[in-house]
């Protein structure tokens, strides 16, 4: 995942040497790594609306070993729990336990606890378990971890589109007497996940809006202006 040289200052406006904040660096990287790609995808929602249009934009935020591999290294990993533990210490959210939605949160969410022992924090981490079945993914219940009745849960995932698989997670979390009142994620699509779960009672917290990656991959000459918006155009008609 190293960019060379230019890891702590590179130019995020033309003619410009500064240097990088974390989030940046971050989002240059996942760019670098491939994790950001462009051209027409289907998602999630595809399962439950066929005929929606094809994204122009696709997220592979996974790792290696996951059933559909993505390319999140362990350094990429590293850096993605960093920016997840600030975002929770910024908004000073309540938890004493973390689960990932399964698979792509799961790495995350371990890395997560990591993070959080660096820094003093002891937090333990619950599994869920998703089914694959002809009726397509389920988020069915509890896979390991301790736990007690009552505790709360900060569920983290890599990115979120509409909510339906945080909400299946928190369902299979409540079913055991847990609580959730938070979701953590890497980025925010922005096509109405959020609205979704606050509907539905639930607070998202997002590193990145969408948005706010395709800017700095303009300013960055990583995709042109026009690039950047059909993406936006895109997600203002499917939201």
């Amino acid at each position: 995942m190293t960019r060379g040289n230019d890891t702590n200052k590179h130019s995020l406006a033309k003619g410009a040497n500064m240097p990088l904040t974390k989030k940046q660096t971050l989002a240059l990287a996942l760019f670098d790594i491939g994790a950001i790609k462009f051209g027409a995808f289907k998602l999630k929602l595809h399962e439950k609306n066929p005929d929606a249009p094809l994204s122009p934009i696709y997220l592979n935020l996974r790792t290696p070993d996951n059933p559909k591999p993505g390319t999140l290294d362990e350094d990429a990993v590293t850096l993605i729990a960093g920016e997840l533990y600030t975002l929770a210490s910024l908004h000073d959210l309540a938890y004493t336990l973390v689960a990932g939605v399964p698979n792509a949160g799961d790495p995350l969410a371990l890395a997560f606890c990591r993070k959080a022992a660096s820094r003093g924090r002891s937090v333990e981490y619950i599994a869920l378990h998703k089914h694959e079945g002809p009726e397509g993914r389920l988020i069915t219940g509890m896979k390991q971890g301790r736990f007690a009745a009552g505790e709360t849960v900060l569920l983290i995932d890599d990115l979120i589109t509409k909510a339906d698989s945080k909400l299946e997670a928190i369902k299979a979390l409540e079913s055991v007497g847990l609580g959730v009142k938070n979701v953590v994620v890497l980025v925010d699509r922005e096509q109405g996940g959020e609205k979704q779960l606050r509907d539905a009672g639930y607070a998202l917290h997002s590193v990145f809006g969408l948005k706010q990656l395709l800017n700095f991959y303009v300013l960055d000459e990583k995709i042109t202006a026009d690039k950047r918006d059909e993406v936006l155009a895109y997600l203002r008609d499917n939201s």
